[in-house]
């Protein structure tokens, strides 16, 4: 460097990011008493919120609502509980002997170390009217911590060449359709656009059918007079071999989703 004094001297190598499950677990060992037990009820609001939204999905019940909101978790509204009562989440933490008092700052320091997102919308109340309600969202980091504090480990990613459980689900449902096929007006929301034959999913994520079901035309009257009175779908032979290849693996994966004996 004396002989290029305008040369940039290199870094010293960098020792690394801590990895995330090491800095969720400190995290939790900085959090106080009270801290943990706010993060904690946020965990398990959160999973239950998760999995309504999941059954919810599986059962084709309207429209899919994302994540970004099912995940605002209300924790208070801003009215004489007489008219509101209480949110599932204020009962949670009274449970957990954490009332309201200082629920503010704890939620504060939770989210000056990013483990929630504190936000503030209107809900319509009887007779109030419109009135201010204030929601909790845990971030990626916080559900890592909450599960470092109580011991859980991360949810296992699933493989790419198995299905969620919505659509395990719903080819168990055509499953259990054989051999006469399950009605198009009874498959679930959009899972025929990832199970059936020839069709590909729309949307920012794209992708391709799996062409574990096809669907077949049910025709009444004959010759000139014949004409199509349902359409129906059926498993196909990749379907077939998918679920006796994987059914004990889903079994595991998820333990509340039936299971079809193919014949």
């Amino acid at each position: 460097m004396r002989n290029r004094p305008d040369d940039v001297p290199p870094k010293p190598p960098s020792q690394g990011r801590k990895h995330p499950s090491v800095r969720a677990a400190e995290i939790w060992e900085g959090l106080n008493e009270r801290q943990r037990i706010y993060l904690t009820a946020c965990y398990q609001e959160d999973q239950e919120a998760e999995r309504q939204a999941t059954a919810a999905r599986a059962a084709g019940s309207g429209k899919r609502i994302p994540a970004a909101e099912w995940r605002r978790v209300p924790f208070t509204i801003k009215a004489d509980p007489e008219f509101t009562g209480y949110t599932a989440l204020q009962d949670r933490l009274r449970v957990l002997g954490e009332h309201d008092a200082g629920a503010g700052q704890t939620f504060k320091a939770l989210a000056t170390r990013g483990l929630v997102v504190v936000s503030e919308d209107q809900v319509e109340v009887f007779p109030l009217g419109f009135v201010p309600r204030v929601l909790v969202e845990l971030t990626r980091l916080g559900r890592a911590c909450a599960r470092a504090g109580l011991g859980e480990a991360p949810s296992a990613r699933r493989p790419a060449h198995l299905l969620s459980e919505w659509l395990w689900s719903s080819l168990m449902k055509v499953a259990s359709a054989e051999p006469d096929g399950l009605s198009d007006d009874q498959m679930w929301g959009r899972s025929k656009f990832y199970l059936g034959t020839g069709y590909r999913p729309h949307g920012p994520r794209g992708g391709s059918s799996r062409g574990l079901i096809d669907e077949f035309p049910v025709t009444e009257g004959e010759g000139e007079e014949a004409f199509v009175r349902e359409y129906r779908w059926r498993l196909t032979d990749a379907g077939r071999q998918h679920i006796t290849q994987y059914r004990d693996t889903y079994r595991d994966m998820y333990p509340n989703a039936p299971i079809v004996e193919l014949a």
